[in-house]
């Protein structure tokens, strides 16, 4: 479907025009006259009209004015925006941006600053839904959630892994350890073998499938990782037999399955198993280094897994900030974007800007040697003409950065199933700030050339429905949930209109915008 702005409703989509109704209300908000901006299956609307909020959700949206009785404040929205709170659904909540394990152990009290802020740096740049792809921290993710401002916040559990994956080997797993992990026995490679003492019935897909959904988990989280990512493949793959049973597991449960898997064999592999979201998009094209590794054109293969990709209409999050994030740590400037000022407190944005605070580039500018002994081909791909190992990591990320504009720009052109999920932060990267990098995330969509309409559903309805939550998300109808955004300017006119909000509505209460920004903290 073309959701260009020519297919724009002016009038009502989807309320009636029937006579104002009557409401009882104690302690409502209606907000009056306000351009009000929503999706659903059929399209956008946009048209002026009311909303009305009691208890926490919308029981009124339309263009007539309802008569009210009883106690209720009146919001004017005349000259505004209001359109239903953003959703990501790819962060990384118990990560810290910025800081790794051994600035944690000496910082305890700015990694508390963090973790204090974190929710309202979320709210401040209008994401009120939250999904937590890999929750490995469940404690720190429920204190985040009862802080006395925080975004509505989902998890998928802990992200499943076969034995010998590729997390286990990047972790550096012992044996014992990968034993006692709560793997999926992928039944299908016959090359792994159990010791007698390994009850492999406690490893199957519906035995963890259940207990993600026991335990509240909206999702399931699997990786594919090969050659393409640049290194030798010494952990063991998933076989499409385990990912299709995985998926049909998960979907018996009405839970979507993710699936990590930036390359054209994990895209394949993927979509032939029925996964039903790509949780990054398509930037490792080849594992044929020597002689393609520089393309930049889509081959024919690529293509023919993206359109269909598109027909089924799988959702797919792009996350060009887990790309550009470590783009902006190599370039070095981000760290005085004046947009940071309200994402982290002010001593913790001191430390990043010093000599400790640079340990993420130089951690990527260490990778080379490692690279080189681990994969000489793709290493010396990577280097080329090169003059210095730091050109080369820039002009690399410009490369996977291109490649991600091609894929966004065919999925658009195919109308694919865009949703919005910005990989936050990304490897602990200062670069990828809470919040902020969803608005970023939303710009490189647009400078990819995705229309303006698609990345408003992405970041709403799309992402809503991707995670069966429809039914309280993602639009302003009646009984869905009073996460709203005013804006000052219109979100399908300019992308900088998701980083003008006057303010954010949170279950039917007002916050202004400022009371949400880290520079508040003394």
């Amino acid at each position: 479907m073309n959701y260009s702005l020519t297919l724009l409703l002016t009038g009502l989509l989807f309320y009636s025009c029937t006579p104002a109704e009557e409401y009882e209300v104690q302690d409502a908000i209606l907000i009056t006259n306000g351009t009000i901006i929503s999706a659903n299956e059929e399209g956008i609307s946009r048209f002026i009209g009311f909303i009305l909020m009691n208890d926490g959700k919308i029981i009124y949206a339309g263009t007539e004015k309802p008569n009210l009785f009883g106690e209720y404040q009146e919001v004017s929205g005349e000259g505004k925006f209001i359109i239903p709170g953003l959703m990501d659904s790819h962060v990384h909540l118990a990560n810290t941006a910025g800081f790794n394990g051994a600035l944690k152990n000496k910082y305890p009290e700015l990694v508390e600053a963090y973790f204090e802020q974190l929710p309202k740096s979320y709210l401040y740049h209008g994401f009120t839904t939250l999904v937590d792809v890999n929750n490995y921290d469940p404690n720190l993710v429920e204190r985040i959630r009862n802080s006395p401002l925080s975004p509505d916040i989902y998890t998928c559990g802990r992200q499943i892994q076969i034995m010998d994956d590729f997390n286990m080997e990047m972790e550096e797993l012992s044996l014992e350890q990968r034993y006692r992990f709560p793997f999926l026995h992928d039944r299908y490679n016959r090359e792994i073998v159990f010791p007698d003492s390994i009850d492999l019935t406690e490893h199957t897909a519906k035995r963890l499938v259940s207990e993600i959904k026991e335990e509240g988990g909206i999702g399931v989280k699997f990786a594919y990782e090969d050659e393409a990512s640049g290194l030798k493949v010494s952990w063991a793959k998933p076989s499409i037999g385990v990912m299709n049973e995985l998926a049909l597991e998960a979907n018996s449960r009405n839970l979507p399955l993710l699936l990590h898997a930036p390359s054209l064999e994990g895209h394949r592999n993927g979509l032939a198993a029925g996964v039903n979201i790509f949780a990054h998009g398509l930037w490792n094209w080849t594992d044929n280094f020597e002689e393609e590794f520089t393309n930049l054109v889509l081959t024919s293969a690529h293509r023919e897994v993206l359109t269909q990709i598109a027909e089924k209409q799988v959702g797919y999050q792009l996350t060009f900030r887990a790309i550009t994030g470590e783009q902006d740590l190599i370039d070095g400037d981000f760290i005085i974007d004046e947009n940071l000022d309200h994402v982290y407190p002010q001593a913790y944005l001191d430390l990043l800007k010093g000599e400790e605070g640079a340990w993420g580039r130089k951690k990527i500018l260490d990778r080379g040697p490692r690279l080189e002994k681990n994969n000489p081909s793709f290493y010396h791909a990577m280097l080329g003409s090169n003059d210095s190992e730091e050109e080369m990591w820039k002009n690399l990320y410009i490369l996977y950065k291109t490649r991600l504009n091609e894929t966004a720009k065919f999925l658009s052109d195919e109308q694919a199933n865009f949703i919005l999920g910005s990989d936050t932060p990304a490897m602990n990267m200062f670069t990828n700030p809470p919040g902020y990098n969803g608005f970023l995330e939303m710009k490189h969509m647009f400078d990819a050339g995705i229309p303006i309409e698609s990345i408003f559903r992405a970041a709403t309805f799309n992402n809503a429905q991707a995670f069966h939550l429809q039914d309280k998300y993602g639009s302003v109808e009646m009984g869905k949930k009073a996460n709203l955004l005013i804006l000052n300017s219109n979100p399908l006119e300019s992308i900088d209109a998701y980083n003008d909000i006057d303010v954010v509505i949170l279950h039917g209460k007002i916050i202004e915008r400022e009371n949400l920004s880290a520079s508040n903290i003394q």
